[in-house]
């Protein structure tokens, strides 16, 4: 494991919680052995223990750390995520993290921020405005209906789109359709909304519409990518992405490991030709 960090730890431990927060979403919370610090967008590699073991861990974007415990937001897509929903508090979970590259802190030139999350992209971005949210930031979630919506781990601060308008709870709104189309309709409703950075996780369709939102206004775009991983520190080449090549009057592309080179990426990097027809191939987890 030469590729990964000194502050990376490999650990087991115990499930304290893991129960749904929508119609779709759960939360899963291990307390570790101890503390593991973490920067929004990193995430950790789970696996079952003993016998029950999967052949390769699943990765989960880290939602919160709190002490020794630590958060992740999951649906489930496969057999690997159904024997992890199975886990009943008390039982043993190994736990590899925190890997990959996060969303930067913001500095005193960092303009205004668009967060874009859909689904189980929600973690590093919920992550990302706990710790570093200022005024002016704007946060928009879009999930299938309210039923599929987290409620619970979403401010009043957080603004919510819907792909059907039903299910939504008392004292709570949505906005039915496309949740660009919510972040845009925010933006023009305070006025000229002036130079933003917009960051995205979530399905490849929304990642997509995010950095064509941000590349039409000429507004710098960050994107977690939402790939299937085998070992999550660059060895088994199973979350290559294609990116473009940077140097002088290339035109070309490459591929890149999205576990050690991302998951966060310069939009503007990706091949988004390629890398729309990589994605959609993908399996589940």
């Amino acid at each position: 494991m030469g590729l990964l960090t000194p502050t990376t730890w490999d650990l087991t431990g115990r499930v304290t919680a893991n129960a749904p927060v929508s119609s779709g979403l759960l939360r899963l919370d291990v307390e570790l052995p101890r503390s593991v610090t973490f920067e929004p967008g990193q995430f950790a590699m789970l696996n079952l223990t003993g016998a029950g073991q999967l052949v390769f861990r699943r990765p989960f974007s880290i939602l919160a750390s709190d002490g020794r415990t630590m958060s992740f937001l999951y649906r489930v897509v496969g057999r690997g995520t159904e024997r992890l929903a199975d886990l009943e508090p008390g039982e043993a979970v190994d736990c590899l993290a925190p890997l990959g590259k996060p969303f930067a802190a913001p500095d005193a030139a960092t303009p205004p921020v668009v967060i874009l999350a859909g689904g189980v992209g929600l973690p590093p971005l919920h992550a990302w405005l706990s710790r570093h949210g200022r005024p002016g930031d704007l946060a928009c979630f879009g999930g299938r209906d309210g039923g599929d919506v987290p409620w619970s781990l979403l401010s009043d601060e957080w603004r919510v789109s819907v792909d059907r308008d039903v299910d939504i709870p008392a004292g709570r709104q949505a906005h039915h359709g496309l949740v660009t189309e919510l972040a845009l309709s925010e933006l023009e409703r305070d006025g000229d909304p002036g130079p933003r950075l917009v960051m995205a996780c979530g399905p490849t369709p929304l990642l997509r519409a995010a950095a064509m939102l941000a590349r039409d206004r000429d507004w710098p775009c960050l994107v977690s990518l939402e790939e299937h991983m085998g070992c999550g520190y660059g060895v088994c080449k199973g979350c290559v992405v294609p990116v473009r090549l940077d140097g002088p009057g290339d035109s070309g592309w490459r591929n890149a490991n999205s576990c050690t080179e991302g998951p966060v990426f310069d939009a503007a990097d990706l091949d988004w030709e390629r890398f729309g027809a990589h994605h959609a191939t993908g399996g589940a987890a």
